[in-house]
């Protein structure tokens, strides 16, 4: 029966231009499904495909005819100006649906095409990840303070006070538990369990995965100011948006029409309340730094590395100390302390 099914959705030969189209058709198709039942979001998926369209595009030959040389030109020349994380991206995405054909059609294809199917990306063209040494600082805690307080009092000053205030509420979160743009906008009302644990806690849904793995969700407390805000977010503003807040799955914050709200539009009236009310060295604000902004106001607060990658949904501790950044003088004290005890031995054996 397998054998069947295998014959009527596999070509027997690839003799015509329109057979190699579809077939290649055919095994991208496949690739998406197997994505899918891995768990993947449908947004990384669309870009894994369109990365590898591109790909087979620039070299002008089928997927079970490419080569490393094809990967060499399609990186080094037509990718040249793009970003590297870009180029990094594109190159994963080949390297990954290469690793597809492998493992579920290599037999298959060398049976039609008598060649050997292989990823064209290896280790002397592949991209070097450079990291990432930007260095996002936030504003410090007493001046993020004072920014949100003088927003909070222009509140009612603002023509549009409904999706004023939303934005504020978004920044405050974000600052409280430090989630990321995608996972603040993407919550539900339902996703609000004020009666868990001794804080209450929110269940982000749509947590970032690492290398395509999927939404990775998990559960954070309403930490600091958290509950009082969202208490006052769901009492007394939500409902005052014209969509129907009581249906399953209703955004806790909506857009103007219908949905959750972008996270280009909170971004965008962040950077303005910035502008407007925050002082200090730092003036620029984005969704980022409010969520380094939460990990370094944590950890001066006594909060483990280890507590905080958790709360931030950090996989590796790694990743978690380049989101604190110390301005309580801690580094200075250590110092401070290293040298007396240096200036100590030196007198001891002088």
């Amino acid at each position: 029966m397998l054998n069947v099914v295998r014959d009527l959705r596999s070509p027997r030969s690839l003799t015509d231009p329109d057979g190699v189209a579809a077939y290649q058709e055919h095994l991208m198709a496949e690739y998406v499904l197997t994505r899918m039942a891995h768990g993947v979001a449908d947004s990384t998926i669309r870009k894994e495909i369109a990365a590898v369209e591109e790909f087979l595009t620039v070299a002008e030959v089928p997927a079970w005819e490419i080569e490393p040389v094809h990967a060499d030109r399609f990186l080094g020349q037509h990718q040249r100006k793009n970003a590297p994380a870009t180029r990094m991206g594109k190159a994963v995405a080949v390297d990954l649906f290469f690793a597809f054909l492998e493992l579920r059609y290599a037999g298959e294809i060398h049976e039609l095409t008598g060649r050997v199917v292989a990823s064209p990306i290896d280790s002397c063209n592949r991209p070097r990840h450079r990291g990432e040494f930007k260095v996002r600082v936030p504003p410090s805690s007493r001046d993020l303070a004072a920014f949100f307080v003088a927003w909070r009092d222009s509140l009612a000053s603002q023509r549009r006070w409904l999706t004023a205030t939303r934005s504020y509420v978004i920044a405050r979160l974000a600052a409280e538990v430090g989630l990321r743009l995608q996972e603040v906008c993407m919550l539900a009302i339902e996703d609000l369990h004020f009666s868990h644990g001794p804080l209450g806690k929110i269940h982000v849904r749509m947590g970032k995965g690492s290398r395509g793995s999927g939404p990775r969700e998990r559960l954070v407390p309403m930490l600091g100011d958290t509950r009082p805000l969202l208490t006052w977010w769901v009492q007394e503003v939500r409902g005052e948006f014209r969509d129907d807040w009581t249906l399953p799955r209703a955004p806790l914050f909506p857009s103007e029409r219908d949905g959750p709200i972008s996270g280009s539009v909170f971004a965008k009236a962040l950077g303005e309340a910035a502008e407007r009310h925050l002082q200090g060295p730092v003036r620029t604000l984005t969704p980022h730094v409010l969520r380094h902004a939460a990990a370094s106001r944590l950890y001066g607060e006594g909060v483990s590395l280890d507590a905080i990658g958790q709360l931030l949904g950090h996989r590796w501790l790694s990743t978690t100390v380049r989101y604190v950044h110390v301005t309580d003088g801690t580094i200075e004290a250590e110092y401070l302390a290293a040298a007396e005890r240096s200036a100590s031995r030196f007198k001891e054996t002088s």
